[in-house]
């Protein structure tokens, strides 16, 4: 596959996209536990194995020709024998399933805000955010790369003024004492929820023409985004939030004025709405491979059950989608270890090189384990 749509950043943004919604603003909260240099120790771990882990999916969709999906790598290393369609076929449910309700659960936080924001009813903001969200992957995957690097520019631009107000509303210092375990894993767990954008991988290798030295160098970015974003973000609700709130931007805006809410929200709905473009694109690729139907009807198929969930009333389920999409990305995550293995047999060049031996391979199920036990232990 040798066609280029996308630019490096417009790649890396669609990576940052898909996982800039994901906990983001919890990750303040928990920081406030383990204290600021274990967290960033924490956090620098999670990069990691976050990042190799990507990269191993990037691999297997090059090997795969560049424009194979998750489920599609899946079907060729793992789901093979008499089951292979059978398995393909389930695992293709539940993952349709589990990214309905995940944006389902986007378009109800964000409509919301809107709601709040700009006093209209609930469901016309729901039918606004899914025109401004829905649309935008109608035009496929080098319209969403362009919305995607304005979006995330725009992001950090709000952050960034954020930061500077908050640096002039010190309320605290910075907190060092480090937590227990416990806490630990909790803010490691969801540390690996933010970064998670497996099923936007495969739209960088597509975009970038199977090029494994940019995919590689666009994984980096996308997570390195986030990564800068969480810092920014911990450092300063930490220091000037009255106090820390379970959502930052609450005890945040408390902490530097009423204005910061607005700006918070701004952020917000703009971080939903990446992530909507991202978990819809993927999606809408996903059915169009699996169902061999038109474009138009795929993005149909991937995009209206969430908003009609909303009308139904079950876009509202924060938690369960969290938790849905924690097992996921543990199943996901145990699943390309042993496909990696099987590829890395294949003639090629590896993207990873010696970094993606046994050993390590070791170390990223070990990673994942401990975010399944992060997603659930009590603090």
């Amino acid at each position: 596959m040798n066609k280029k749509q996308l630019t490096v950043a417009e790649s890396a943004c669609i990576i940052t996209g898909y996982g800039i919604g994901g906990g983001v603003m919890a990750m303040p909260y928990l920081a406030q536990k383990n204290g600021v240099v274990v967290s960033l120790l924490i956090l620098a771990a999670a990069f990691g194995a976050s990042f190799v882990l990507h990269v191993m999916i990037a691999e297997l969709a090059v090997k795969s020709g560049g424009g194979s999906q998750i489920i599609e790598v899946f079907s060729r290393y793992l789901f093979q024998g008499k089951y292979q369609k059978v398995l393909t076929a389930g695992f293709f449910v539940i993952m349709a399933l589990v990214l309905f309700t995940n944006l389902a659960a986007y378009i109800s936080g964000a409509a919301e805000i809107i709601s709040e924001l700009l006093g209209i009813s609930l469901w016309l903001s729901r039918l606004l955010f899914y025109a401004a969200a829905a649309s935008v992957v109608l035009f496929g995957l080098k319209a969403v790369g362009i919305s995607e690097k304005l979006a995330v520019t725009v992001i950090f631009l709000l952050v960034g003024v954020l930061a500077f107000f908050s640096l002039a509303h010190v309320n605290n210092p910075l907190p060092v004492r480090a937590g227990r375990v416990t806490e630990g894993l909790a803010y490691f767990g969801m540390a690996m929820f933010a970064f998670s954008a497996f099923f936007s991988v495969p739209q960088a290798v597509a975009g970038l023409g199977g090029d494994g030295k940019k995919v590689k160098k666009a994984v980096f970015l996308g997570l390195m985004n986030n990564f800068v974003l969480i810092v920014v973000i911990s450092v300063c609700a930490l220091l000037s939030s009255v106090q820390v709130t379970e959502v930052a931007m609450i005890g945040w805006s408390q902490g530097i004025g009423s204005w910061a809410e607005i700006v918070g929200s701004l952020f917000t709905i703009l971080a939903m709405l990446t992530t909507y473009w991202s978990i819809s694109l993927a999606l809408s690729d996903i059915v169009e491979e699996q169902l061999k139907l038109s474009r138009r009807i795929c993005w149909v198929i991937a995009t209206l059950p969430s908003l009609l969930m909303t009308f139904a009333g079950l876009g509202g389920f924060m938690e369960f989608m969290r938790l849905a999409g924690g097992l996921i990305a543990i199943l996901i995550a145990l699943l390309v270890v042993p496909a990696y293995r099987k590829a890395s047999r294949e003639p090629g060049n590896s993207l990873l090189g010696k970094w993606g031996g046994a050993g390590m391979q070791i170390m990223i199920m070990l990673a994942y384990f401990l975010m399944a036990v992060g997603n659930v232990v009590t603090i």
